[in-house]
């Protein structure tokens, strides 16, 4: 330390300031730490827009790959995977159509907001399939001018004709037949859609009601809407998919918290191309590797994991559906028109003989046990309750003396089962035509 001049002291004296100073220059330290920020914040950036423009890259081809397989694919190939076996079922192999028809069926399947009933099918033009600008699935042959008379059928998928092409659904058998019976004009509407409960189809009816649109004759063909909507939501007399519609309808209202961007995060992830292209060959690994576990299902909520008694519920149903029996029946006295309401039939219930595919369905059926018992609960109710209602008909037991294949699943028929509903339709209606003179 004797060593040290009073200059070096000095400097030692102002050691904090070297420290801003690099070894061997004059600048500080601080805008070298700038430098680096600057340099990782370019870096981050490059990096960033390169990951963006492969990623765009990669989305416009895995559009293309997806729009090209769309087109040069057989329509059966395109199916499989991604719809129930009922386009397989053995009544559909010698119809030329068939093919045509369920390919039509999944590009046709888009919905669109439709106010106060919640959606219908966007307007589509095949060969099996027609929905008009407002849509309501076509009805062969309608003549719809101001002098006709006028039909409008309600209903779910089985009314719509899911199945069936647009000559082999109940609308248009009915068409057929109340040509044959009337000497004028006849205009059927096929107003169902698929999940619709009844209380959308008195909304679609009021609708109609409330522009003019003045009906002769009004059909109602449902129940498996009803108690699919409860059964999934625990609460009778709502949409179905009810807690994805309020999710939706609320996540636009409230503030989004860190777990709903992240959702919102993955849906959009898995509403790209590439993520539906990435999908779609992990399902033909899959299937090309059998073995591989599958992961477990979810657990599915039902109205008993919400703890609801199946007879209480099942009593909730019924009370909305002749609730919605005795609106129809008001309006009809209101409005001069004639009204029935039609039980379908269903796999679970009825005598008739089933083909070894039937007993498949109804196997596959019964295996929801939930479903199958609500459903069940709620037909049996019905059906007592019936006898008290002037224009309430079940249809349970209409294929009972029919042995041959007519069912396409637990809920829906071929052309052949739409026609015998649509021919006790009309017996029933002539029927009590009769009896009212």
């Amino acid at each position: 330390m004797q060593n040290v001049d009073k200059e070096s002291i000095g400097n030692m004296r102002v050691t904090p300031i070297l420290l801003f100073k690099r070894a061997g220059g004059s600048r500080p330290v601080g805008y070298l730490f700038a430098n680096v920020l600057r340099y990782l914040y370019r870096a981050v950036a490059i990096l960033m827009l390169n990951t963006l423009i492969v990623f765009a890259c990669f989305e416009l081809v895995a559009r293309g790959v997806l729009k090209i397989v769309s087109v040069i694919s057989k329509p059966t190939e395109q199916l499989i995977g991604e719809w129930s076996p009922r386009e397989k079922v053995s009544y559909y192999l010698p119809q030329y159509w068939a093919e045509q028809y369920w390919y039509e069926f999944k590009i046709s399947n888009k919905q669109r907001y439709y106010p106060y009933v919640g959606w219908r099918r966007a307007p589509f033009k095949g060969k099996t399939i027609e929905i008009d600008q407002n849509g309501i699935r076509v009805t062969p042959g309608a003549d719809c001018r101001a002098t006709s008379f006028k039909v409008f059928t309600f209903g779910e998928s089985s009314m719509w004709g899911t199945g069936s092409p647009n000559w082999g659904t109940i609308p248009a058998y009915l068409q057929k037949g109340l040509e044959k019976l009337r000497q004028e004009p006849v205009c059927v509407l096929n107003f169902a859609e698929s999940a619709y409960i009844s209380t959308q189809d008195v909304i679609m009816l009021l609708m109609q009601l409330r522009s003019g649109n003045m009906p002769d004759l009004v059909l109602f063909y449902s129940l498996a809407g009803d108690v699919g909507a409860a059964y999934e939501s625990g609460r009778a007399g709502v949409p179905a998919n009810l807690d994805q519609i309020a999710a939706r309808f609320e996540g636009r209202r409230e503030p989004s918290t860190s777990g709903d961007s992240l959702r919102s995060a993955v849906n959009w992830l898995r509403s790209t191309c590439s993520y539906l292209l990435i999908d779609q060959l992990m399902d033909k690994l899959t299937i090309a590797n059998p073995q591989q576990k599958e992961p477990a299902p979810s657990k599915l909520v039902t109205y008993e994991n919400m703890e609801i008694d199946v007879a209480k519920l099942s009593d909730l149903i019924v009370q909305d559906y002749l609730g919605n029996y005795k609106i129809v029946s008001a309006l009809a006295q209101k409005y001069s028109f004639k009204c029935f309401f039609f039980i379908p039939p269903m796999i679970l219930l009825g005598n008739k003989s089933l083909t070894p595919e039937e007993q498949e369905m109804k196997y596959r059926m019964e295996v929801e046990v939930r479903f199958s018992k609500l459903m069940t609960t709620v037909y049996q109710t019905l059906e007592r309750k019936s006898s008290e209602y002037q224009n309430l008909y079940s249809m349970v037991h209409i294929f009972d003396h029919y042995d041959s294949l007519i069912w396409i699943d637990a809920g829906h028929v071929t052309p052949i089962g739409n026609q015998l509903i649509a021919e006790r339709m009309l017996e029933v209606i002539q029927t009590q035509s009769s009896d009212e003179k």
